[in-house]
Order: structure tokens, then sequence, then C-alpha cells
């Protein structure tokens, strides 16, 4: 005989009790630092809007996500909040008459994926003095981007023993992978080099330093980095961010014959309907290049009529 869970009111928890618990479960379960800082992030805006939120769950959550028009601001917090109400369903800490997301769908992304030229990503990597370790570290740092597809917190996060320069590649352990699976990440020989020689550059007493940290062996911060990258998008005149290196990455292997397969194991993906975006741009290269080659117009009588017979 299976034994019914205690439905529980606890009326007198507040949103502060609510969100500490439910953290803990998340941290509990082993998620990220990053996606703990944006769970806590999303609740606290939340209930700082509506502090009733928690005796009005739905029509708060309702007004809440109202608030976002663009679909991939409306769905993050959809997909966090989700998880939120999810929790203190189970828990039995849910206080409202229907489920706050009932009948409500996530919007469709306007996938919208970063292209930048060639020439403009090389005239980025240009940008950082890499006659200092700082400049050379974020050189180092953009081109392992434009190289693996790597996201740009898993690559903050690699630690020494993580690269192996004899089998040119770099694990992205479990607790580092943004999906909790890790994986492996082959390297081009250009770029293994060059993280052995950032490595040469780190201090003998850095001994629990990442790749890429700074000057004193500290852990770079994300924000950190995204600066760094501002200021040199600024001087090259071209527009991107961290996170748009790795679009980058993406398209470049596909222009370059990685297969769907090989470019959704190498960027950790957990299925292919993330991968089948960068597809559909590279399909429209297809396209294009198809047609600039036009062998069937070489081909065809309409290009080239057979020679006229030459009456005798």
């Amino acid at each position: 005989m299976c034994a019914l869970p205690i439905r529980k009111e606890h009326r007198e928890l507040q949103p502060a009790d609510m969100m500490r618990s439910f953290l803990l479960y998340k941290s509990a379960c082993g998620l990220a630092v990053r996606t703990m800082t944006d769970y806590r992030k999303i609740l606290e805006h939340f209930f700082a809007a509506f502090p009733d939120a928690l005796d009005f769950p739905r029509e708060r959550t309702m007004e809440y996500l109202a608030g976002y028009s663009n679909p991939t601001s409306f769905n993050i917090r959809f997909a966090y909040l989700k998880v939120f109400w999810d929790w203190t369903t189970a828990e039995g800490y849910f206080r409202g008459e229907r489920y706050p997301l009932d009948g409500i769908r996530k919007k469709r992304p306007r996938g919208r994926i970063v292209q930048v030229p060639e020439s403009d990503l090389k005239r980025l990597l240009q940008q950082p003095k890499r006659s200092t370790f700082a400049g050379f570290r974020d050189f180092v740092l953009m081109s392992l981007q434009l190289d693996t597809a790597i996201r740009p917190g898993e690559a903050l996060q690699i630690m020494p023993e993580d690269f192996s320069p004899h089998r040119k590649e770099i694990e992205i352990r479990a607790e580092v992978s943004k999906t909790r699976v890790p994986r492996i990440v082959p390297l081009s020989p250009v770029t293994s080099k060059d993280v052995e020689r950032l490595l040469s550059m780190h201090h003998p007493l850095w001994k629990d330093a990442p790749i890429f940290c700074t000057e004193v062996g500290g852990r770079l911060k994300m924000e950190s980095y995204a600066g760094y990258v501002k200021k040199y998008a600024a001087a090259a005149k071209v527009k991107v961010t961290p996170y748009a290196l790795r679009h980058c990455a993406a398209i470049l292997m596909l222009r370059g014959g990685v297969s769907a397969f090989t470019l959704a194991a190498i960027m950790g993906h957990s299925d292919l309907s993330m991968t089948k975006r960068y597809l559909a741009i590279t399909g429209k290269d297809t396209h294009r290049e198809h047609s600039a080659a036009g062998v069937m117009r070489m081909l065809s009588d309409e290009e080239q009529p057979p020679a006229r017979v030459r009456k005798v």
C-alpha cells in the first residue's frame, strides 16, 4: 500500500523562506554555480515585484511573464519559474487553486545566431597585447572558443589537469558542463600549443589556478572576460560577445565539413534541436554557393545552344 504525502499549508512561510529551501534543494541536485545564481536572481526579481505571489501564484506569474515580449527573455523566466512551481507542488507548499503555467507555452525563439565575417574575427584576435600575461590569456581564450565552440562559462573553469597536450584535447568535466554531461573537446595543434605556452606562464605558487586565471592566479569572472571582449571588439569595430564566439565557431565548423552529429558532441548539445539552427544558416550557404556554381547552367541547352546545322 502506498502512503499518501501529507499536504502542508505552510501559510506562514514567506518568499525568502521558500527561496532558501528551493535553492538548497537545487544545490543538492548539483547545479552549476552560474545556474544557481540565475535562479536566485530571477526568483528575487519575481518576488520583489510581486510579494504576494505565493498566495496568488497564477495571477502574479502571468503578470510577470507578460512583461517580457522577447522570446528568449520570456522562455528563460518561464523555465525557471516552472521548475520552482513544480517543486512547491511536489513539496506540498503550493497555495493556489490552479497551476500557474497551465495553458501557457514557451514562445518560439527568433533563432538569431550571430555571424561574424572571418576577416572581422581575425581583426578581433589581433587586439590583445600578447606580450603581457593578461593579453595573451585573452587571445588564447578567444582562440579556444573559436576552435572548439566551448561555452565561455565552461572555458573559465578548465583546470590544468583537464588539458592533455599529447592528445590535443580538453576534458569538460560533468561539474563544469552546463548539461552536467562530461565531454572531450579536440584542439587544433595551434591552440594546443598556445594553451601549453599560457600554462608555462603560470607562477609556480598558483597551485589551484584554472588555465585562464587572473594576473595573480585567481579565478577570472565571466563579467570581467565579457568586459575584455567588449573592449577588443570596440577596438576592432566588431559586434561580438563571448557567447557569440561560440556561434561563430559552430558555423565555421559546419562550413569546414564537420557533421551535425560531431558538432553536437563537441558543443555539448543534449539533442540536435539546437544544432539544427546552425544547420539552417549553413544551409543558406549551400543554396547560395550551389547557385553561384551554376553547374546546370553550364550543362543546359539554354545556356549552351547546339551549333547550327549549316545548310548546303
